[in-house]
This record gives structure tokens, sequence and C-alpha cells, in this order.
């Protein structure tokens, strides 16, 4: 790092080597055309592949069984899909459109890493300079065990892993792929952004004062919260430290006040009956099913009479057609994704009622029925 005077203040003034400001031109490209492939094979290969499953006869057998069989049990469910996953397994389309996925998600992973260490003077200079405080707080507790069915897990092909490394917050590249979409249950042409906000949407009041997101990551859905709920104290928990860290870094600096704190879900440490309401997103297909059920369990605790809770995950196998329930299903084996095909069993409004939540319901507000929202309401 160079430094040299400014002739306007006479002080000594830092500037970043130009090579650190921004990813290299190889890195851009590499991402690009991965970008490229995902955004191709995802919509002429994978339609292709679709046509070869839906056109065979035993395609055709298994997919009028799924349309029809939506109330079938979790095992009558499950065994339909292994068959179809058998079948498309077969079909050479199919074959080449998830070995696409399955490069792209991979060396994605690997390149976003490079090019976040092309950039790493520059993140470090940025996060040395102070922030203006938006008001916000972090509360970390570095010493707190990760849980057994958490630790050790490289979610989404992470190559060091979802908390060893310490760049892995800032993103550099994966976005350039992302924003084609058509990767896991996010179709083709989505805008992420905006399915945030119109998730948020779904909340049936507009006078909650107090929002808590579950597994907020950094602070991106916070953020969505706001642009809904202006007015509101939002606060967000999560097991990843080094997300929370940066969230809050963004946050500061966004002058977007957020309470953040490194904690499980299943134990908030808020008081009982404390929060309005409650929102994830995407968080529920990363823990298996008994661990979820912790969690509603606490969300209705800490719930005043009359909260909402507000979910979005992938859509569960009974509610898509019988090919992308194959899709959804290859997740869990190929994409580091252990608990997908678990929870894609699963029945959240069930496990919503059970744990004692009314007015529960379920429902996709876009092609492929993602994202796939369910809401409830403690009585």
């Amino acid at each position: 790092m160079s430094e040299a005077k400014s002739e306007a203040t006479g002080t000594q003034a830092v500037r970043m080597p130009v090579a650190s400001q921004t990813m290299s031109q190889r890195s851009r490209a590499g991402l690009d055309v991965l970008g490229g492939i995902l955004k191709f094979t995802s919509v002429a290969t994978r339609e292709a592949a679709r046509q070869d499953f839906e056109t065979s006869p035993e395609g055709r057998a298994l997919t009028e069984a799924h349309a029809t069989g939506t109330a079938d049990t979790p095992e009558a469910i499950a065994e339909r899909v292994d068959k179809a996953k058998d079948l498309a397994a077969s079909l050479p389309n199919y074959r080449m459109e998830r070995f696409a996925q399955r490069y792209v998600a991979e060396e994605m992973m690997n390149r976003n890493l490079v090019a976040a260490e092309e950039m790493r003077a520059m993140h470090e200079h940025l996060d040395s300079l102070p922030v203006n405080s938006a008001g916000g707080s972090l509360a970390l507790d570095p010493e707190a065990p990760l849980p057994d069915w958490y630790e050790g897990i490289h979610f989404h092909l992470a190559p060091i892993g979802v908390d060893g490394y310490d760049l892995g917050t800032k993103g550099a590249g994966i976005g350039r792929v992302f924003r084609y979409g058509g990767f896991a249950a996010v179709p083709p042409g989505s805008n992420i952004g905006g399915q945030r906000i119109d998730v948020v949407k779904q909340f049936r009041r507009r006078d909650h004062k107090r929002i808590l997101e579950i597994g907020c990551g950094s602070v991106f859905t916070l953020l969505a919260i706001s642009k809904v709920f202006p007015e509101a104290e939002l606060i967000g928990c999560d097991l990843n430290g080094r997300g929370l860290k940066e969230g809050h870094r963004l946050a500061e600096k966004m002058g977007l006040k957020v309470d953040l704190r490194q904690c499980d879900a299943r134990t908030t440490g808020e008081a009982d009956e404390s929060v309005d309401a409650i929102f994830s997103y995407a968080v529920h297909h990363e823990a298996p099913v008994p661990v979820n059920r912790e969690m509603f369990a606490e969300a209705f605790r800490i719930l005043k009479s009359g909260g909402e809770i507000v979910i979005s995950d992938p859509p569960p196998f009974r509610a898509v057609d019988m090919f992308t329930a194959v899709l959804l299903e290859w997740d869990n084996d190929h994409r580091e994704e252990p608990y997908f095909r678990e929870t894609c069993l699963a029945n959240w409004e069930d496990e919503l009622r059970a744990a004692g939540f009314i007015e529960v319901e379920a429902y996709g507000l876009g092609a492929q029925s993602y994202p796939w929202v369910t809401r409830a309401v403690k009585p």
C-alpha cells in the first residue's frame, strides 16, 4: 500500500494500488463465463432435459402421479422422487445440465476465493476505516460451540467452509454468476433482490414495531425488511460470526440501524412475548427437521400474541412438478446441502401448527413455486 501527500491538506492520504481496487480482468472474465454457462444450460439444456423426461412413458406416468398425489405421505413422495431421479439420470441432456450445474457451483466458489484475494488489500483498508454509527449493535460470542449438525459442513461447496476464511463474506464475484438465476431452487431470470422484498410484503400487518430475522447472514434481507417497515426496530441472529461482523459494518455504512447477535435460533436470548414479527429467508433447508421444530418453538415463545412469522424456503416436493422435484433433490448430494431432501419432504405448515400457530398458509409467489412462503400467527 503506498502513501501520497494530499496537496489540499498537506496530510498523508492513503492511495490504494490499482490492482487492489478491483478484481483482475481474468477473474471477471472467468466468472462471467460461468454465469453464461449457468444461464444457457439452466434454460436451453434444462428444457431439453425436461422434454426428454416428460415425453418418456415412465416420466409421463410419474409426472401424472405426482400432480395428483400432492396429499401423499412423505414416504410415497420420496419413493416417487427416487424413481424419477433414476430415470432422469439415464437421459443425456439431464446429465449434461447437471454436469454444468456442478461445474459452475464448484468453480464459482474457487474463483471467488481467488477474486477476494486479489482485492485483499482493498478489503483490509476499507475494514480499517471508521464509519459513522447508525446506532446499531453487534454481539459476538466466539466461544459458543457450533452445533453438530452445522459444524464441518461446507455449505454450497465453499472450499474452506462457511466460517473458515476471513474474506469469505466479501462475495467479490459470486453475484456475477448468480445474477442470472437458474441455480438450486431459483428459476432462471429471477430478481433475487426483488424476491426478498416480495416475501417481506407477505406479513399481513404493517404495524410491527420489533422484528427479528433468524439466520440473517449479512444484512441484505434486513435491508429489505427496513424498506417495508421503515420505523421498526430490527434484530438479526446467526451462527456465523464473520458474516455478522461484515453485516454490521455494512449496515453502519448504509445508515441502517440493526442489532446483530451471534446465537442459535433455538436460543435467541429474547424474553417471552417480546417480538412482534419473525422472518427467515432461505434458512430452514440448512438444518435438520428436528432442529427446525426447536426453532419454531422458540419463535412461538418470543412472539407476542397476534405476532406473525413469515418464512421463505425452497418449495416442498409436493408443491412442484415431478421434474423440478428431481432438480431440487439433486442439491442434497451434489451442492453440499445435506438437509435439502428431508426439508423438501417436510411440511412447515404442519410443524407451525404443532408449535401452536394458527392461520397457517403456504403458497408460491413465482415460477416453479419460488419463492415459497409459509406464514402464520400466534394466537
